[in-house]
């Protein structure tokens, strides 16, 4: 699924292309959301998922590469996975985004993606995406 690359990513990006910046490696985390983010969401705006056993999850990437089409994308290299949920809330995870804080509402939104099918985790369930699954690009 492609995502959307958030305004603070975008200006993060923007700097580091231009030199203005220099951009390092850093640690960011998967968060699961039960309604639509913006470009302009904060993490403290996120309405993320809640349930027992739920937890960010840190994603592994692949080396950035142009695709067939001669666009410069990302992908995720190993997939991620939540849970199992011990609990499930009954909420439907329609989105997710890549913030840069393990938990709690400090740090910054990154990217995001709306999920090819929502879920409704039970519990004992998991979500995973696939190797390849979290895609992005820039055009």
């Amino acid at each position: 699924m492609a995502g959307e690359i958030s305004d603070a990513g975008a200006l993060k990006a923007l700097e580091g292309v231009m030199g203005k910046t220099t951009l390092t490696a850093a640690t960011t985390y998967l968060a699961l959301l039960t309604a639509a983010p913006s470009d302009t969401s904060t993490v403290a705006q996120l309405t993320e998922y809640g349930a027992t056993g739920y937890a960010r999850v840190a994603p592994t990437w692949g080396t950035a590469a142009l695709n067939g089409s001669n666009v410069p994308e990302i992908k995720n290299s190993a997939a991620v996975t939540f849970g199992a949920f011990t609990a499930g809330t009954g909420a439907q995870i329609t989105h997710c985004a890549l913030v840069t804080s393990a938990s709690g509402t400090g740090g910054e939104v990154r990217a995001w993606w709306s999920l090819t099918d929502a879920r409704t985790p039970g519990a004992n369930d998991s979500l995973e995406f696939a190797i390849g699954a979290l895609t992005m690009t820039l055009d």
